[in-house]
């Protein structure tokens, strides 16, 4: 009874946190985690998609080395990230520690498919515990950012939709910004 009564009160509180109105809050708390400093607009409750541009680029803006990603109707950022010279679509998520790769994108991206042994990493998922194999990556891009040596995990066939831009990659970078709808990534 009480394990029930506790997993409904975790279960409130993240869909709390996850609610657009306090995702302000939850970035200060990923900079907190990454030591790296994040900038939001106090303005923007939520993502939305601006007026008359219809669906938003997948990737607005890239200069020097930063890059602005746009949020789709649903409030996601997604992309096409460059890994190890092989572009593939990502999820921006800062709930994934690492970089999550699905299996089906591992001969795409030219590395070698993971031994069953391999996959000794117990991971919490929203769908319960999984196992991963975790791997290294030479490069991750987005846009003119690039971060070298990034830890990832290679999560089992048809376990993910997509792969997962997680933290490995993200505290990293110098800084990130979130204003409104749009995310920007700081080499």
């Amino acid at each position: 009874m009480f394990r029930n009564t506790l997993r409904a009160a975790l279960l409130l509180c993240l869909l709390v946190l996850m609610s657009p109105a306090y995702m302000p809050a939850l970035l200060h708390v990923v900079a907190f985690v990454t030591e790296r400093p994040v900038t939001v607009d106090t303005r923007a409750v939520g993502y939305r998609v601006e007026e008359g541009a219809g669906a938003p680029s997948r990737a607005a803006e890239s200069s020097g080395r930063s890059v602005t990603l746009r949020a789709d109707p649903r409030g996601h950022f997604q992309t096409e990230a460059t890994i190890n010279g092989r572009a593939i679509d990502v999820m921006v998520d800062t709930g994934a520690t690492s970089v999550a790769l699905r299996q089906e994108d591992l001969m795409r991206l030219g590395l070698r498919p993971v031994l069953p042994s391999a996959y000794t990493v117990p991971i919490a998922t929203a769908n319960g515990t999984a196992h991963a194999a975790r791997v290294t990556l030479n490069e991750v891009r987005i846009g003119d950012v690039r971060v070298k040596n990034v830890e990832a995990l290679v999560m089992p066939e048809k376990s993910l939709g997509t792969s997962l831009l997680g933290m490995s990659f993200i505290r990293r970078l110098s800084n990130v910004e979130m204003v409104g709808s749009r995310l920007t990534f700081h080499e």
